[in-house]
């Protein structure tokens, strides 16, 4: 398991969640694409890990509206969709960071 974030702050107006690590290395997730990547039962299969939810399922205006500590390990959004159920581990995040799209 990794160390925690050193900070994390949702940027509404670009619609980002920007996560710095101790390292000093900062991700910035787009909401659309966080949410896409959500772990839980409804949006990925719990047995073949393969995604039900697709990025083109989310709405491009999906907000951020929560964001809740789990333990000293990961957090729980709550988005504009009524979605709540996924967890992000730290690992999973640092992992995730890696398919970030790239800026058109």
């Amino acid at each position: 398991m990794i160390d925690p974030p050193s900070n994390i702050r949702a940027h509404q107006a670009d619609q980002i969640l920007e996560v710095a690590w101790p390292d000093g290395s900062v991700d910035r997730f787009p909401y659309r694409f966080l949410r896409a990547e959500c772990p839980c039962a409804s949006c990925r299969d719990e047995w073949s890990g393969e995604r039900i939810i697709q990025i083109e399922h989310v709405r491009e205006d999906v907000k951020l509206e929560g964001l809740e500590p789990v333990g000293n390990y990961a957090i729980k959004p709550s988005w504009s969709d009524g979605h709540s159920s996924g967890i992000f581990t730290w690992d999973m995040l640092r992992e995730t960071a890696l398919s970030i799209p790239k800026p058109e």
